[in-house]
C-alpha cells in the first residue's frame, strides 16, 4: 500500500504488425475527426501493444464498507447507478480485493481493525459482484490480520507464536480454503497474489525480523507454499490461475527482488509492482525495468497498484497521503483530473511496451481503491470505512511496544484526493482511460433521467463549464441565423437567454440580442454532431426545443429536442477561445457539454 515513454517502437513495429490481439495503436485523434467509440472522455491517447485480456482493472476493497457508510456512486452524467456497472461501463475489465486473515479484535466487542475489514466473506460478496458485471478479480492475500507492506507484515494473530514450518502450512491451507470458497461461491479468480508488498519480508520472517533481505530465512518458501496451493487448486477446479508475487521499490531493487526468487527457485507467473508515479519515478523506467524482468527471467508483468492525486483538497477531516506539493517526490503531471488521467494511462502504456519485446508478458495494471471517497465520520469505526479504527492498534501491540503504524482512533479516508469519483461519489473524465486507451466507447449515464422538477424559467447568462466563457450572439445581432458562439464575460443583451417552459420537460430559449423575439434553434432542423446553433424566429418547432438536465450541483446539460435528447450543446472542438462555436453534438457527459446558468439579476 501507499507505503513510466516508448523507446522501442520503431525497431519492434514490423514484429508487431502481424499480431492482431491488440487495441488500435494509433493514438486518438481529436473529439471532431474520430468515430464515436473512439472518442477520448478523459483526454488521453490510446495506448499500443495491449492484448485482448490486458487487465484493465481497480482495486475496490472497501466498497462494501463504503456503502454500508452512506456512499453512493453515480455516472459521468450524475444519474445514479451500482458502482461495478459504472466500472464496466467505463473499460473496467479486472478487479483486485485484498484478503486479511481475522481484521477484527480479538476481544468483545470484536470491533473490526477498519479499511473495509477485508475478511474472506467481504471477498465472497465483492468478488461474485464484479463476476456478474463480466469482470475477473485479483484476490491479493496479505497473509496478515491488517495493512501488510514494506513498513509492517505481521504474521496474523493465530499465527503469532507459529514456527516457520507451522506457518508454511498454514499459508498452504489459508490459500487452498479460501480459493475454494471463492470458487464455489462463484467468483472468477484469474490471478492470485501470494503476499503483499513483500520486499523481503512477509508473514512476520524476513529481514524487517531478522536482518535477512534475501527472502533466504523462510520468505521464498512460504511464497512456494501459496503457489503450491493455487497449483493444487488449478488441479482440482481446470483452471490456469496465475500465481503473483508483489513487490515495491521496483527501479531500486525491483531486478534484486527478480534474481533473488529464481535463485531461490519460487515457481510462480507474474512479477507485479506497486508503481505511484508522484513517489516512484518515470514510466519510462518502468517499462524497461519491466521488459528486464521479463526477458531475464521469462515472467509476465503487471502493476499491482497505482494512483494519482485529481487535488490537494482534503474532503474529511482526516489527513491525506498527499496533503500538499510537499509530499510528490515526482511532479511529472499536473495534480488535476487531466494529469491523473495522463498519469494512469502511463502506467497502462508502460505495461504493455513489455508486448513490445515479450509478446503477452505485459499483463496490465490496477487502480488502487478510485472509490474510496469521504464518508461521514460517525461511521468510519462502525463500519470500517476510515483506513484504521481505534482497535487496530491492539493488533500492532501484539508485535510491537507501542502503536506506531496502526491507530488508537478511528481515521477516516486518506485517498479521497486520489479518487477517480469526486467527493460526491461521481465519476470524473479520469474513470473512463480505461475504455479510452482502447479508443472503446463507454457508458456514461444510468439512462435515468436526472432532470429537475424545479422550473428553471427565468433570464440567465449561460456559462460554459469547461472554458468558462458564456453563450454569445455573435455581434449582439438580431437577426435570423446570426451565430451562437462563447465568449468572455460582457454582460451584455447578447449573453442573456430566456429560458420559457415549452412543456414536456422541454424550454425554449429567447435570445436578449433580438429583446427576446427570436431563440436558439439547430439549423436546418438536423439530427447531426456538428450541426450549427444558431438565432431564428420563434417557430414552435423540435429543433427550437431543449431539455435543461442538472448533471451534478449547479451544472447542466442543454439537450435537444430535435433528437429527443440524444444530443446536446456542446463548445466544438474543446475550444476556450473566444468565438469558440457551439454546435449539436451526442451527449457523452463532456465537461465541453456542461453549463452553468447565472441568474440575470
Amino acid at each position: 500500500m501507499k507505503g513510466k515513454s516508448v523507446k522501442k517502437l520503431i525497431a519492434k513495429a514490423m514484429a508487431v504488425v502481424s499480431m492482431v490481439s491488440m487495441c488500435v495503436g494509433a493514438a486518438v485523434m481529436p473529439q471532431r475527426e474520430v468515430a464515436d467509440a473512439a472518442t477520448s472522455i478523459s483526454g488521453v491517447s490510446q495506448v499500443s501493444y495491449m492484448t485482448d485480456d490486458f487487465a484493465r482493472g481497480v482495486d475496490i476493497s472497501a466498497v462494501t464498507a463504503l456503502e454500508n457508510s452512506g456512499a453512493s456512486y453515480s455516472y459521468l452524467d450524475g444519474t445514479s447507478g451500482d458502482i461495478f456497472d459504472i466500472l464496466a461501463g467505463a473499460g473496467v475489465n479486472y478487479v483486485r480485493i485484498r484478503i486479511w486473515n481475522n481484521p477484527y479484535d480479538s476481544s468483545s466487542p470484536y470491533k473490526g481493525y477498519g479499511a473495509g475489514n477485508c475478511d474472506l466473506y467481504n471477498a465472497k460478496v465483492l468478488g461474485k459482484r464484479a463476476t456478474d458485471a463480466g469482470m475477473k478479480v485479483f484476490i491479493d492475500f496479505h497473509y496478515s490480520d491488517f495493512w501488510a507492506d514494506p513498513a509492517k507484515q505481521y504474521a496474523p494473530k493465530a499465527w503469532a507464536d507459529y514456527s516457520l514450518s507451522y506457518k508454511k502450512d498454514a499459508v498452504y491451507n489459508f490459500t487452498y480454503e479460501s480459493l475454494e470458497e471463492l470458487l464455489d461461491y462463484g467468483v472468477d479468480v484469474g490471478m492470485v497474489q501470494i503476499g503483499n508488498e513483500t520486499n523481503s519480508t512477509m508473514c512476520g520472517v524476513g529481514g524487517l525480523y531478522d536482518g535477512v533481505w534475501d527472502f533466504s530465512s523462510g520468505v521464498a518458501e512460504l511464497m512456494q507454499q501459496g503457489c503450491y496451493a493455487v497449483d493444487d487448486i488449478n488441479s482440482s477446479y481446470s483452471l490456469d490461475i496465475q500465481k503473483v508475487l508483489h513487490f515495491t521499490d521496483l527501479l531500486e531493487n525491483g531486478k534484486w527482488y527478480a534474481e533473488c526468487i529464481d535463485e531461490l527457485g519460487v515457481d510462480y507467473d507474474v512479477f507485479a509492482t506497486s508503481f505511484y508515479p508522484m513517489w516512484h519515478g518515470t514510466t519510462d523506467d518502468l517499462a524497461d525495468t519491466l521488459t528486464y524482468i521479463a526477458e531475464t527471467y521469462d515472467k509476465k508483468v503487471m502493476v499491482a497498484e497505482t494512483a494519482y492525486p485529481y487535488t490537494y483538497d482534503n474532503a474529511d477531516t482526516q489527513g491525506n497521503n498527499i496533503g500538499d506539493s510537499s509530499a510528490m517526490v515526482c511532479s511529472n503531471y499536473s495534480v488535476n483530473v487531466s494529469g491523473q488521467a495522463q498519469a494512469l494511462r502511463d502506467v497502462f502504456a508502460a505495461v504493455a511496451e513489455v508486448n513490445s519485446s515479450k509478446w503477452g508478458y505485459g499483463l496490465g495494471a490496477f487502480y488502487w481503491e478510485p472509490e474510496w471517497i469521504a464518508v461521514d465520520s460517525s461511521t468510519w469505526g462502525t463500519y470500517g470505512s476510515g483506513w484504521a479504527s481505534s482497535s487496530s492498534g491492539n493488533y500492532e501491540l501484539l508485535y510491537n511496544d507501542s502503536v506506531e503504524y496502526y491507530s488508537t482512533t478511528d481515521g477516516g479516508s486518506t485517498w479521497d484526493n486520489m479518487c477517480l469519483f469526486d467527493e460526491n461519489g461521481q465519476a470524473m473524465k479520469s474513470l473512463y482511460v480505461f475504455n479510452d486507451i482502447c479508443g472503446n466507447s463507454s457508458t456514461t449515464s444510468s439512462g435515468e433521467s436526472s432532470t429537475t422538477t424545479t422550473s428553471l424559467e427565468g433570464t440567465y447568462y449561460i456559462k460554459s463549464y469547461y472554458s468558462g466563457k458564456y453563450l454569445d450572439v455573435t455581434n449582439s445581432s438580431s437577426a435570423n441565423n446570426a451565430n451562437i458562439q462563447q465568449w468572455s464575460y460582457l454582460a451584455n443583451a447578447a449573453q442573456q437567454f430566456k429560458l420559457v417552459d415549452a412543456g414536456d420537460g422541454y424550454y425554449y430559449i429567447y435570445t436578449g440580442a433580438s429583446g427576446f423575439t427570436k431563440v436558439i434553434d439547430v439549423a436546418g432542423k438536423s439530427t447531426a454532431d456538428g450541426a450549427n446553433i444558431l438565432q431564428y424566429a420563434y417557430k414552435g418547432t423540435s429543433n427550437q426545443k431543449f431539455k435543461v438536465e442538472e448533471v451534478s450541483s449547479g451544472v447542466y446539460a442543454i439537450k435537444t429536442g430535435i433528437t429527443s435528447g440524444s444530443s446536446c450543446l456542446d463548445v466544438y472542438g474543446w475550444s476556450s477561445a473566444d468565438g469558440g462555436n457551439i454546435a449539436q453534438w451526442t451527449y457523452w457527459g463532456g465537461a465541453c457539454q456542461w453549463w452553468y446558468l447565472e441568474k440575470v439579476s
